[in-house]
């Protein structure tokens, strides 16, 4: 499911079901916390074990949620390795070039 599709699904829901969604999510999120091992997984499994006693619309917006989260890597997976220019300089720094050493932190977004 694309972005945009996604963001017409949450913006459709009424006050209500957008107060319902954010307490399910939460929930969800909290119980798969508290079970351990590969959270996105455990998610979309509480979701789906949840489906019929949610409201359709909620559902929707919380399956979409889940279909994104589980498009990405998941919690303990080795991540591509890529390189990068260092700020204001030329020199450039490989993310491989951490491993083992300390943990690294990746902030994507606009400052702007």
């Amino acid at each position: 499911m694309e972005k945009a599709e996604r963001d017409r699904i949450l913006v459709q829901l009424s006050q209500e079901e957008s107060g319902t969604y954010r307490q399910i999510l939460h929930e969800i999120g909290a119980e798969a916390k508290s079970q351990g091992g590969q959270q996105i997984n455990r998610r979309k499994q509480i979701l789906d074990s949840r489906a019929a006693a949610i409201d359709p619309n909620v559902f929707v917006a919380l399956d979409a949620v889940a279909q994104r989260d589980a498009t990405g890597p998941n919690e303990g997976d080795t991540p591509p390795d890529f390189e990068l220019k260092r700020l204001h300089s030329e020199e450039t720094v490989r993310l491989s070039s951490f491993k083992g050493k300390r943990p690294v932190a990746l902030i994507f977004g606009s400052y702007t």
